[in-house]
């Protein structure tokens, strides 16, 4: 399955090498959260130790960022093409806390983004908002900000947001990351674990000024392919991560998405010293998710399991993974929580790999080009392939009907991706990359239902990324 269209790893290392949990971050591989968006967890727990003063631990960074976006569709029912190219900024201002009981401190961020290209048609890439005729406006801007307080070994906070989280998660893989508006809490009192629990009320998608409310990637579509009148009001959840020094990691989550499921999820992830150099770590994702409330998807009773093993180590790493999809609907996630932090083992740039009955298997190879004297180019590639039972998919389904293919019991399809990376390290444009991505995917008869019109074809994607981060203070 495709969705609105992410690296092997979830934490710090750009080639997710030296990680300990796997969060199958299908096209981050090099590096495509940005320094604004990236490590937000970690970024959060850092907080807590800032000495105490307003201004004395307040940061101002910026990001500049030129993306092109291109997609060649071969067969896809729209019979158009999607190509836009963007100039962005996205500033980001952080305070610190007041020295009182409880420090209180507030985030502000805003972005404004410069259509250079792409119209006549040729909108609906995700880079830029749409008119009414579907055409790409010339720009865009936002902004917003949430209120922090930290107290108890807690950090609160309230507003506008980057969340990253099993259940709900901004997207990163446009021009500038989704935001989620709601109040969301941590506690760190007990070492190497973390509690978290949140709500959300509604979002900026990536390619938004304002506000929406709540809805899914795959359930906000019907037959005609227009998003129906199936929001949420709020998700909430509860979860709590485990990270034992040099040893495993669990991750345990359950949330509700207002009226249309709960859903609950487990992960765990074990890094193996298996040389002096070489790692291996095996990991797993079971996500179980059942309608909820008024139902508005209709009934949901699915369970995805992934999981596989990574071997890294002298800057190389590979990866192995496999994933199953139970029951007749999809694995479904709020929009647009995109592969950047997606807990799924084989989704990919632009295919999830998460139809009804999906069994599927992945093969990732990334690496530091330093062994062919090339310290700053880093590579990925990947290949996936999934076999889907669309005739197992209830062509009643108020979300999903659409799905149903009478001709799709052995629904297959596969996906390449191949991604180059360029950093600056040095000198007046230290920081400054280049990021160059090519995803195949290829569908064979049957894998796209009749009446889905968003997409499931045969397409070449192409993007282009020139990225400057800049610290003011």
């Amino acid at each position: 399955m495709r969705r609105y269209g992410k690296a092997l790893m979830r934490g710090n290392s750009l080639l997710g090498l030296s990680l300990l949990v796997p969060c199958a971050l299908a096209d981050n591989s090099l590096g495509q959260r940005d320094n604004l968006s990236s490590d937000i967890n970690d970024r959060q727990k850092a907080e807590m130790k800032i000495p105490a003063g307003f201004t004395e631990g307040a940061t101002f960074n910026g990001l500049l960022r030129n993306y092109y976006f291109g997609r060649d569709n071969h067969n896809t029912p729209q019979g158009r093409d999607q190509r836009e190219w963007v100039q962005g900024i996205y500033l980001s201002l952080r305070s610190g806390y007041t020295d009182t009981p409880i420090g209180m401190g507030v985030d502000v961020h805003g972005f404004y983004g410069l259509r250079l290209d792409g119209g006549g048609g040729s909108g609906g890439a995700g880079l830029l908002p749409l008119d009414s005729q579907g055409k790409p406006q010339d720009e865009f801007s936002a902004a917003g900000a949430a209120l922090k307080f930290r107290a108890f070994d807690s950090l609160l906070m309230a507003g506008d947001q980057l969340v990253e989280n099993p259940i709900a998660a901004g997207g990163v893989s446009r021009v500038f990351p989704q935001t989620l508006r709601g109040v969301t809490l941590r506690n760190y009192s007990i070492t190497n674990l973390t509690l978290d629990a949140g709500w959300i009320d509604s979002n900026r998608l990536r390619n938004q000024s304002g506000h929406s409310h709540l809805f899914t990637s795959y359930g906000a579509s019907n037959r005609a392919g227009v998003r129906a009148d199936q929001e949420s009001p709020h998700i909430t959840w509860l979860g709590a991560v485990y990270s034992a020094p040099q040893s495993y990691s669990l991750t345990v989550y359950s949330g509700e998405l207002e009226d249309i499921w709960r859903q609950d999820y487990v992960g765990l992830s074990w890094p193996l010293k298996i040389s002096q150099n070489w790692n291996m770590t095996p990991f797993v994702h079971y996500y179980r998710t059942r309608d909820q409330g008024a139902s508005q998807l209709g009934q949901i009773d699915n369970q995805t399991y992934s999981g596989g093993l990574l071997f890294a180590g002298h800057g190389h790493s590979l990866s192995f993974g496999v994933q199953k999809v139970d029951g007749d609907t999809p694995f479904d996630y709020i929009a647009q929580d995109d592969r950047s932090f997606l807990y799924l083992s084989n989704s990919q740039q632009y295919a999830d790999f998460n139809a009804p009955t999906e069994l599927s298997w992945k093969v990732q190879y990334a690496a530091s080009l330093a062994f062919i004297n090339a310290p700053n180019l880093q590579f990925s590639t990947s290949y996936s392939r999934g076999e889907a039972d669309l005739t197992k998919a209830n062509p009643n389904s108020a979300g999903y009907g659409y799905i149903y293919n009478a001709d799709g019991k052995h629904a297959k399809h596969w996906e390449r991706d191949i991604a180059l990376r360029y950093a600056v390290a040095e000198g007046q444009a230290k920081g400054l990359n280049l990021t160059l991505r090519w995803a195949s995917h290829r569908s064979g008869d049957g894998y796209t239902a009749p009446g889905n019109t968003r997409g499931n074809a045969s397409a070449d994607e192409y993007r282009v990324i020139v990225d400057y981060p800049f610290a003011i203070f």
